[in-house]
Order: C-alpha cells, then structure tokens, then sequence
C-alpha cells in the first residue's frame, strides 16, 4: 500500500448512518480536492451491529443467511458471513437488535423477549459444518443471560415445580435449575470467540442489568429481582467465577451463556481490527480516518475509534463524529491528530442530524490538505 493511502475506518453514526456509508461520504469528499489521496474504505464494529459488514467489505469469503423468527416475534433472514481464511462471523444484532423492536408498533415486553434467535442462528452455522465462530454482541433488545439462547442449543430450563418454564427474561426470574446436559454436542469441538461491544460484567454496579437495563425498560425496582437471577443462574451451573470476565455482561449477558459453552470473551474493536488485517494496512497508510456517532469518557474506555487510533501507532489518526463530550475532548485529542464535529460544522445537533451524509462529505473535502500536512 503506497504511503499516500488513507485508511477510513469508522464505527456506524447509531440511529443515523451505518458504518460503510459514514466511510464513503468521507471518501467522496476527499475525492472532490484536485489532488485526491487514494482511499481505502474499511467500514468498522466493535461486535455490535454493522459487524458483518465490516468483515465482508475488507475480507474474502461469502454470505449465507438463515430465517428463523428473531427478538420481535417475526420470521427474518438473518445474515451471516463465513471467511474464506477465517471463522464463520454471526452478529447478534442482526437477530437481537434493538432496531428490530423499535420498529414495530407493538413489540412484545422486555420480559418476554428472548435470546433464542442467537441460538438458532448457531446451530444453523454447525449445520453447515462450521468448527469457527466468531460471534459479535452488542445492541441486544434482550437481557435474559443467554437463556434463550442455551435453549435454543439444547439446555431446558425448570422452575421448582420442574415444570419447563419460557426462555426469556420472564422464565428466569422463575429459574429453578438449567440442565445443561442435552446441549449440542458439536459445541465441544468448536472455537468460540466473542467479540463484545463493551466489558461489564454481569454482575454488581456495572453489571448488564443495572447499566443497560433501564434503556431496554428494566425499571429501578425490576433491577434487583433480575440481578438475583442473574446471580441464580450463575450458581445452578457452576460457573460463578465467569460473572466477573469483562463482558459477561454484553448483550443483556449473553456474553456469560456464551463463556459457559466455552466460548472466549474479546474485546469486538481489537479482535474486528486483528480479523480484517486492518493493523498491518494502517501502519504502511500515511493516515487513518475513525469516528462515531458520539464520543465521550467510553471512548477513553477503549470504544473502537480509540481502538483504531492505538493500533495506528505511529500513524497519525483523525477523529471525524457526531458530538464530542466537553469533559472528554481535551483527553481524546491526545490520541488524534486532529478531531472533527458534525455538530460544530453544521452549526446545531439538529442540522447535523438531519443531513449527516452531506457534513461528512464537507469534512472530508477540507482533511485533503490537512492529510497532506501531517
């Protein structure tokens, strides 16, 4: 890759633009300079959605889908992406996401709903012979720990009077004992890696159900009874320890049911950047390009603009997003060369919001002489 190439690796601007169009209308005003830098789009995720896209535009492999009914009660097909040097990706997201509820007029209750979808999208994947999963999570409308999902792949579920109770939120709240014994038998021989949006546990302060709860309609008095759950189940298939691994908690704590079926927690930036080979294309770019829709103090924490900008080392990273928090921004332009707002070009969070393609297109026609400074 010649040195004047400029890598475009963003994250999706949520609930506005996905990551691969946030990355061409970059590109497309870098393009309209008379001297434009040749571009590489390289559309990211952290494992949350957007995942699949990342890895098909940037990676050799083919698309399979499978329809099974996802989160909101409805039959979908689902995508997923088997890597022609790499392991089969699943996103979560694609069958779990919030965008699946909020879409419908009247979506079934947080209680009901259930990581099934997730499991059946993993048993059809063994079906077609995978022994390599890569599994995003993140965005989930679920948070059951997994329930579903492990029911889906062969665990029943018992309340005290062993009567087979419901895989969801509202089962394990009656969760008496999980037998584990009738689980899918090829998970055993199978690599499990998961790739986590964020690093909660499952438990305590920082736990799924009292940080993401409330924004899936958990209220201030479910979240104790959850949590007791949560910690049962933790209990009644002896994997307390598990609790405690960064990202347990991801995904309503699907990131636990999976670390039970011997499934590896990852971080979803990090592992994304190592699957593309985007690192090694970075490191020979004269200069990278992130963003997101916010950033902010989680960012510090390792979301995947900051993610991008450490293994670009030495080469120098530009942060183009939404908004930048006033407590973060100081911190975060230690890491980027330069960094760059909707909101401060378009003048308000309105005007950003309404037309975002066309103020990413503004910047990126003003970083080409900006790159050629750095």
């Amino acid at each position: 890759m010649a040195n004047d190439t400029v890598v475009i690796a963003p994250d999706s601007f949520k609930g506005s633009l996905s990551a691969i169009d946030v990355a061409k209308a970059i590109a497309e005003g870098l393009a309209a300079d008379d001297h434009p830098p040749h571009t590489v789009i390289a559309p990211m995720a952290d494992g949350g959605e957007g995942l699949l896209d990342a890895v098909a535009t940037t990676c050799d492999g083919h698309w399979q889908t499978t329809t099974l009914v996802g989160i909101h009660g409805q039959s979908l097909d689902a995508p997923w992406y088997a890597m022609a040097d790499g392991p089969v990706v699943l996103e979560s997201a694609a069958v779990l996401g919030l965008p699946l509820i909020e879409a419908m007029d009247e979506a079934p209750p947080l209680a009901q709903r259930s990581s099934y979808a997730l499991g059946t999208l993993i048993a059809d994947a063994l079906d077609s012979g995978a022994t390599d999963l890569a599994i995003g999570l993140g965005g989930s409308a679920c948070n059951d720990a997994g329930l579903g999902m492990l029911a889906a792949l062969g665990a029943i579920p018992y309340d005290a009077a062993g009567e087979v109770i419901a895989p969801s939120m509202s089962g394990l709240l009656s969760l008496a004992r999980l037998d584990l014994s009738g689980l899918d038998s090829r998970l055993a021989d199978v690599r499990i890696r998961v790739l986590c949006d964020v690093d909660n546990p499952l438990l305590g302060a920082d736990g799924a159900s009292r940080v993401y709860g409330p924004q899936k309609g958990l209220t201030a008095e479910d979240i104790a009874e959850v949590e007791a759950a949560f910690e049962h189940l933790a209990d009644t298939t002896g994997a307390r320890d598990r609790t405690e691994w960064p990202g347990s908690g991801a995904a309503g704590g699907l990131g636990f049911a999976l670390a039970l079926i011997g499934g590896r927690l990852e971080s979803g930036a990090e592992a994304v950047l190592k699957m593309t080979g985007l690192t090694e294309r970075m490191s020979r770019a004269r200069c990278v390009i992130t963003g997101e829709g916010r950033s902010d103090r989680q960012t510090l924490s390792g979301k995947l603009p900051l993610a991008v900008a450490r293994a670009a080392r030495p080469t120098p990273t530009i942060l183009v997003c939404g908004a930048i928090a006033d407590d973060a921004r100081t911190e975060l332009e230690t890491y980027f060369a330069r960094t760059y707002t909707l909101v401060e070009r378009a003048g308000s969070i309105e005007a950003a919001i309404a037309e975002p393609a066309r103020w990413l297109f503004e910047i990126g026609a003003d970083l080409a002489d900006v790159i050629a400074e750095l």
